[in-house]
């Protein structure tokens, strides 16, 4: 189970989440499944000793647990045209997830945050009028139940700026609860990080 190339899968207190990305959806394990996986898990070594990603998603290996919230946000004025883009890119977004595979959609905003020019913490200028806009995005339409689509959005257009941030999928239990948020380096962009480190990643793009 723990060597399954198509799953990812983290350790959440004494609880193994597993995520199986070609048929989008999350599970645990009995019990005494569960508890003898973390036993084999933690004589092991290595990075991956708890978390693992999938053969085709592959952990980033300059991604840095978040520690602060993107200060983008504040100032400037209402932007009407860099507001309805964003409006009409998590349209679009919504569309894909809709018509296609997750691990399709994923896999297409893998390659365009690849085909970024900038690697850096810091975002441009254009770049941070784009995480202004998505943030005054959700005045004119709600943001619940919409990680998801808002943060593959955000990404995508990030990357079209030149930028190339992280997507990253993470998950609560008891109750069970799946997030996602874009980040540049150690900097949430589209939450807060006090919201974000209630998530434990287990797929980062």
């Amino acid at each position: 189970m723990l060597e399954r190339p198509d799953l990812a899968w983290c350790l959440v207190d004494d609880t193994l989440v597993f995520f199986d990305v070609l048929n989008d959806r999350y599970f645990c394990l009995p019990e005494e499944r569960n508890a003898a996986l973390i036993s084999e898990i933690r004589v092991g070594t290595g990075p991956d000793r708890l978390w693992r990603q999938p053969e085709d998603f592959p952990r980033p290996g300059n991604w840095t647990a978040p520690t602060t919230t993107c200060g983008a946000t504040r100032g400037g004025g209402f932007d009407l045209a860099e507001t309805a883009r964003a409006l009409w890119i998590q349209r679009r977004v919504e569309r894909r997830l809709a018509t296609k595979s997750l691990s399709a959609v994923l896999t297409e905003a893998r390659s365009a945050l690849r085909r970024a020019t900038m690697v850096s913490p810091s975002l441009s200028e254009r770049g941070r009028r784009c995480v202004r806009a998505f943030e005054q995005a959700k005045l004119l339409r709600s943001a619940e139940g919409q990680c998801l689509p808002r943060s593959l959005a955000l990404a995508l257009c990030l990357a079209r700026c030149g930028d190339r941030p992280h997507l990253v999928l993470g998950v609560h239990i008891r109750p069970f609860k799946a997030h996602c948020w874009v980040q540049s380096g150690d900097t949430v962009l589209n939450d807060s990080v006090e919201e974000v480190l209630r998530y434990r990643p287990i797929l980062i793009i």
